[in-house]
C-alpha cells in the first residue's frame, strides 16, 4: 500500500518546513496554495490538489515533502510518469527518506520496463549514502564548526605550557582540520549530485530509442513510460540516454522529463 498519511499530516506545516529548507522571501501565497492542495487531496480531489502543489513549484520553491506530496496526488490519478518523476526528485533532495523510497518501488512496480540493473562499486554506494545524510548546506555549517574546533586545538598546541598538552592539541587539530576538508568535499559532491543530476523519466507511453539523432535511425530497443534514464548527451532536440543495463540510444526531447 502507498504511504500517504504521514506526509499529509505533516505537510499541514509545510511551509515551516520550506523555510527550514532555505527558501526565503514566500509570504503566505505559497503556504495557502499548499493548505488548500492538502485538502484537495483529503476530499479525493487528486487534480485539484495537484494543480495546487504544481503552482507552488512554478513559483519556484523547491523541497522534498511538495514534491512527495505531488508525486502522491499524480499517482491516485493513475499518472506513473509523472508520479514517478515527483518521487524521483524527492528522492534527489532526501535520498534516505524511507517513504520516498517505498511509494517509488510502488510507482515502479506498475510501469512496463523491467530492466535489471547493473550494481554499483560498493565504494560509491557508500559514498552516495553517506552524502545524502545531510544537504549541502548542513555539510558546511559542519564543516564550519570543525574548522574552528581545529583553530582552537592549534591555539593550544602553540600556546600550551606541556608537552602532552601540546601534542594532543597538535593531533586533534589535524584530526579536525582533516574532517573539515572532508565535510567540504561531501558538501560539494551532494551540492553537484542535486544541481547536476543526468536523471530523467520516459513520458511518451512508448519510445523507439535509436542508434543515433535522427527520425531515419536504426531503432535499437523499445522503452515505455515511467522509466528512468540518464541523459548522456544531447544534440539539438535530441538526447543520448542510457538505461540502467548500460544500453545506449537517442530519443527526442518531448519524449522525456528531467529530473
Amino acid at each position: 500500500m502507498i504511504r500517504i498519511n504521514y506526509r499529509i499530516v505533516i505537510s499541514l506545516v509545510f511551509f515551516g518546513l520550506l523555510l527550514t529548507a532555505g527558501l526565503k522571501g514566500a509570504g503566505s501565497g505559497p503556504d495557502s496554495l499548499v493548505a488548500a492542495g492538502n485538502r484537495y487531496y483529503m476530499q479525493k480531489q487528486y487534480d485539484q490538489a495537484v494543480n495546487c502543489y504544481t503552482r507552488v513549484v512554478q513559483m519556484g520553491y523547491s523541497a522534498s515533502p511538495l514534491y512527495f506530496n505531488l508525486g502522491n496526488a499524480y499517482y491516485k490519478l493513475n499518472n506513473m510518469p509523472m508520479a514517478i518523476l515527483y518521487y524521483e526528485k524527492a528522492r534527489l533532495l532526501n535520498p534516505g527518506d524511507e517513504d520516498i523510497r517505498q511509494n517509488l518501488r510502488i510507482a515502479n512496480a506498475r510501469i512496463v520496463d523491467k530492466i535489471e540493473t547493473i550494481p554499483d562499486f560498493f565504494l560509491k554506494r557508500w559514498l552516495y549514502a553517506l552524502t545524502g545524510m545531510f544537504s549541502p548546506d548542513h555539510w558546511a555549517m559542519m564543516s564550519l564548526i570543525l574548522f574552528a574546533v581545529s583553530l582552537a586545538f592549534f591555539f593550544i598546541y602553540m600556546t600550551g605550557r606541556g608537552y602532552r598538552m601540546r601534542k594532543t592539541g597538535f593531533i586533534a587539530g589535524v584530526i579536525t582540520l582533516m574532517l573539515s576538508l572532508g565535510g567540504i568535499m561531501l558538501m560539494d559532491n551532494r551540492k553537484s549530485g542535486i544541481t547536476k543530476s543526468n536523471g530523467a523519466i520516459i513520458m511518451s507511453p512508448v519510445v523507439n530509442v535509436k542508434s543515433s539523432p535522427d527520425l531515419q535511425g536504426t531503432s535499437v530497443f523499445v522503452l515505455h513510460e515511467g522509466t528512468r534514464v540518464m541523459v548522456t548527451d544531447s544534440v539539438l532536440q535530441w538526447k543520448e540516454v542510457k538505461i540502467p543495463d548500460g544500453n545506449k540510444g537517442w530519443i527526442q526531447n518531448h519524449d522525456l522529463a528531467e529530473i
